[in-house]
């Protein structure tokens, strides 16, 4: 027989034999021999039954490969195969489980030289020699008693958990062998621990129910398991993981108790603050939601910025962590906060006791606050306080100052307060936005765009061929432009259809003052002012530049426009920014009264029939090019003309009763 033929091989099987600390490449050069390959579980046993292999170095995961299934189904015909299981993590049970099956070693992979290891002990059990009949392996059973006690001495001290056996037929049930294991974990030495109880490691807060627990275990003979709380020999507290097993005699009488120990206190340790952690989340979340509905039905129900102001400062300061809150509002022009509470304080944003205020405000960001600070932002002694800003999209209306006396603001807390400042701040733009029709003082604020824009396209693509004559804002936001054609009608309609974001051009009228209809989609002037709650007064458009005419309710609504619009468009230049009075009942605010009575239909119907010169006679356009405009039949579109003109007749006649 060649050398070649008395190679040892050795057999790695596994899920992925080839990847990990000891995969078989790396394991083929450490051991200088052979090292075949198997995945599947058969087919692995079938390769130890035949003889094929020397050895085998077996995988074991519980959430895959099971290496103590194989090792045991092995076992079964050959007692004294040599097996090397290499778990994926150090486990008590599961070395418990591979010295019941009498493995021939075990390294887990977690090892820092887990190949170095496994190389070893293929060294010491794996052997060949030459032979007539091939190769013989040499098993425990061929070893002398001597040698083969020293092995089984040696698994057991080099084990990777603590290990220990007690004699349960003195008194007491002292112990009569630990290994090194046990003693790293315990900090007891052998010769400290022999002939005494393994009670030693209990101390003030072991759990009396886990020890009740051990002792029935041990008085019925049964296995048991459990986790309690031990102590080291320098006294600090450690987590057991404390595993043991009854070993019966020949008559049946249990003569010895064999434990397994892991210190699994970073495990512990780990659940408990995933616990506290939870149930403190758990609180805030309780205490938070019910915050955050009583806050939203407080912005939602109220009818004024006052009402908003009183009622949620007095819902936050009734919360449990909070000792106090106040709401300032912001003068932009002053660039000051008038405080609402206490006399109402004005803060002057320019101070330097005032820099959180300024900072929240300009940056529209949540600020901490201390006891630094002077005046009326300082906090008390023992609190701490944060300062939210009250937004809506680029604008800020005020700030939300909380304090607390029995928490820091952390992440989770001041992520619910921004959210509150911006719900808040979303309110007042909604009722300041109403104000706009029903205030008597508005701002009225004129600006050109100077972009190409849709507009700006459009007009240039028609040029001569069409004068614009009036502009209607959909409820969509989609515009509806009307054109007086002075030249071809279907070349005005192809020019018009040409430009991007025109949704169509339709023929309102072809007689002797022809009329186009053009519908562009929404451009973002549109939403912008709606959003603030802007009203439009008009819409002019040429060639070079967009001019709109447009009223809100409050200077920060129309500064926040203006920088919407400088953030939308290149050019915005500013030609009208001035405060009138206007009546109690505005154009505006008749037109938003019929409008909330108008179906979508109803009012497209109106709208087209008055922008197409339907009203005048002789009528510049008729019922059927306004329905066939509109998708409809002819029937149809009267009805809708017909009920809307009863409702605005309605609103007006009313209305002036």
């Amino acid at each position: 027989m060649t050398a070649a033929s008395e190679t040892r091989r050795l057999l790695r099987v596994g899920e992925t034999p080839r990847s990990g600390p000891v995969d078989a490449g790396s394991l083929e050069r450490a051991i200088q021999g052979t090292v075949v390959v198997e995945t599947d579980f058969p087919a692995a046993l079938d390769r130890v039954t035949e003889g094929d292999v020397d050895g085998a170095v077996v995988d074991h995961h519980p959430a895959g490969f099971d290496g103590i299934a194989f090792l045991r189904a092995v076992r079964q015909d050959l007692p004294s195969f040599p097996v090397v299981l290499v778990p994926a993590t150090e486990d008590g049970g599961v070395a418990r489980q591979a010295v019941d099956e009498n493995v021939t070693a075990y390294v887990p992979a977690s090892d820092d030289d887990a190949l170095g290891i496994v190389a070893e002990r293929v060294e010491q059990h794996v052997m060949v020699r030459s032979g007539e009949s091939g190769r013989v392996r040499m098993p425990i059973s061929d070893l002398t008693a001597e040698e083969e006690q020293r092995l089984k001495e040696r698994a057991m001290d080099e084990a990777p958990v603590g290990m220990t056996i007690a004699d349960a037929t003195l008194p007491d049930e002292p112990l009569i062998y630990v290994n090194d294991a046990f003693e790293r974990i315990t900090g007891y030495t052998k010769e400290e621990t022999i002939g005494v109880n393994c009670r030693f490691l209990q101390g003030p807060d072991t759990e009396i129910e886990r020890t009740h627990e051990i002792r029935d275990a041990l008085d019925t003979g049964e296995p048991v398991s459990v986790e309690l709380r031990n102590y080291r020999k320098d006294g600090t507290l450690f987590w057991n993981q404390l595993k043991i097993t009854p070993i019966r005699g020949k008559d049946g009488e249990v003569t010895n108790y064999v434990a397994f120990q892991q210190d699994i206190t970073e495990r512990k340790e780990a659940e408990f603050q995933i616990e506290r952690e939870r149930e403190r989340l758990q609180r805030l979340l309780d205490r938070i939601n019910g915050l955050i509905g009583d806050v939203t039905e407080i912005v939602v129900t109220a009818d004024s910025t006052d009402d908003i102001y009183e009622r949620a400062v007095e819902r936050i300061g009734d919360d449990e962590a909070i000792s106090r809150a106040w709401i300032g509002e912001y003068d932009p022009g002053a660039h000051v906060v008038r405080r609402r509470a206490d006399g109402d304080d004005m803060i002057d944003l320019t101070a330097d006791d005032a820099a959180p205020l300024a900072t929240a405000v300009d940056e529209q960001s949540l600020m901490r606050l201390d006891d630094s600070l002077a005046g009326p932002v300082r906090c008390r002694e023992g609190e701490e306080g944060v300062v939210i800003p009250l937004t809506y999209r680029r604008t800020t209306y005020g700030v939300l100052a909380v304090y607390s006396r029995t928490q820091s603001f952390d992440e989770e807390e001041t992520t619910v307060l921004q959210a509150l400042g911006r719900s808040i701040g979303a309110a007042i733009n909604d009722l300041l936005s109403k104000q706009t029709v029903t205030t008597d003082t508005v701002i009225e604020i004129g600006v050109e765009l100077h972009d190409e824009t849709t507009l700006t396209r459009l007009s240039e693509a028609l040029g001569d061929g069409a004068v614009h004559e009036n502009t209607l804002i959909r409820h969509d936001g989609d515009l509806l432009l009307l054109f007086e054609v002075e030249g071809d009608i279907e070349a005005v309609v192809t020019a018009a259809e040409s430009i991007p974001d025109v949704i169509e051009a339709t023929v309102l009228a072809d007689d002797d003052d022809p009329m186009v209809e053009v519908a562009v989609e929404s451009p973002p002037f549109v939403n912008t002012l709606s959003e603030y709650g802007a009203q439009i007064t008009t819409v002019e458009f040429d060639a070079n530049a967009v001019k709109l005419r447009f009223r809100v309710a409050t200077e920060q609504n129309g500064r926040a426009i203006v920088d919407e619009l400088e953030n939308n468009y290149e050019t915005v230049e500013l030609v009208a920014y001035h405060e009138s009075d206007q009546p109690a009942q505005t154009r505006q605010g008749f037109r938003a009264t019929v409008e909330d009575e108008l179906t979508a239909r109803q009012l497209t119907a109106l709208q087209k029939a008055y922008v197409s010169g339907f009203f005048e006679w002789p009528r510049r356009s008729d019922g059927d090019q306004l329905a066939a405009s509109m998708d409809v039949v002819p029937s149809t579109f009267y009805q809708h003309l017909r009920a809307a003109e009863k409702k605005l007749l309605t609103a007006f006649f009313e209305g002036q009763s």
